[in-house]
């Protein structure tokens, strides 16, 4: 899995590149200091993962998340912040962030939640995710009013997104619903092409703000 690491703080970030380096799964190929260098970088290295500091001097995470998402879908994008969910969070999952992490995880915390991403979960526990699925639903928040849409999903769909809401892994979801991984991956994907998604924190904030679940 190839890593691009974005952070203004040189001993955060030297440190994580360090820990990162210690498990096999990850390569690191890159690191910025601020968001104009990440983006830079990200079109040119084309990582899988971006680890990106939400806060930085200049061009700021969620500007840099959003031009990288802009210019290539395929990288995965993880916020780090050292503080509670912010607007500057919720901001960065509107415009393609895969999920949060906080700089206080501990190092096998951090390794589950990279490796959970790169399987398509949400980078983010499960008391930050029911935090940002109650935002986004609010009536007040923006985009937090009633999406249409939910005609296009199939039964079966439905009953993915469901499960997906209450906080399921993708392998929580094929057990639950006795289907292979791969389908419940084959669903998601066409619940995310059918209503233009581009991850899962934005397929489950779709399916409390649509009325199907929550």
């Amino acid at each position: 899995m190839r890593v691009l690491v974005v952070d203004d703080h040189a001993l955060f970030r030297d440190g994580l590149i360090s820990l990162l380096g210690r498990w096999s799964e990850f390569e690191v190929v890159g690191s910025a200091s601020d968001g104009a260098e990440a983006v830079r970088l990200a079109r040119r290295l084309k990582p899988d993962l971006v680890l990106m500091d939400v806060r930085m001097e200049g061009v700021g995470g969620v500007e840099a998340t959003r031009q990288i998402t802009a210019a290539d879908p395929h990288p995965r994008i993880a916020m780090l912040t050292v503080s509670n969910l912010g607007e500057d969070v919720f901001e960065a999952l509107r415009n393609g962030a895969h999920g949060y992490l906080s700089k206080n995880e501990t190092a096998e915390r951090l390794r589950d939640s990279l490796q959970g991403i790169m399987r398509g979960e949400a980078a983010m526990s499960s008391s930050t995710a029911a935090k940002v699925l109650a935002e986004f639903a609010q009536p007040d928040h923006p985009g937090g009013s009633p999406v249409g849409g939910s005609e296009r999903l199939s039964r079966r769909e439905r009953d993915v997104l469901g499960h997906l809401v209450e906080g399921m892994s993708n392998d929580e979801i094929a057990r639950t619903l006795h289907l292979s991984e791969a389908t419940v991956k084959k669903h998601l994907g066409s619940i995310m092409a059918k209503l233009h998604l581009r991850n899962r924190v934005q397929v489950a904030v779709f399916g409390v703000r649509s009325g199907i679940v929550g």
